[in-house]
């Protein structure tokens, strides 16, 4: 799940099994005789839920932190260092070019 916000649902004798969710929540919802089998859906995502006769086993392990807020920041951090790594290149081109000059450079 991607972005997904379940509200005021009833999910009743599912099985959700390898799930990976990202800024997915439940507000308000019933669960009933559900088995979690090696998901992501930690308690924070459940917002006011009842939960009757659920169970989560063998949860995702690792790092919880969702980081597809950061991934634009990433981006746009990647694209400023490529950017910044042609910097020292260009200043001695210029430089070469000032002193040498054009024509001397080519011919």
């Amino acid at each position: 799940f991607k972005e997904v916000t379940f509200e005021d649902s009833l999910f009743e004798e599912c099985y959700f099994e390898d799930v990976r969710s990202s800024e997915t929540f439940f507000k308000n919802c019933t669960i009933i005789s559900t088995v979690f089998y090696n998901t992501d859906l930690y308690e924070h995502k459940f917002i006011n839920c009842r939960l009757i006769n659920s169970t989560f086993t063998k949860e995702k392990e690792g790092c919880h932190i969702d980081f597809e807020e950061d991934n634009d920041f990433l981006i746009y951090l990647v694209s400023f260092l490529g950017s910044l790594s042609v910097l020292p290149g260009n200043i001695i081109s210029a430089l070469l070019m000032d002193k040498i000059g054009r024509i001397k450079m080519i011919g």
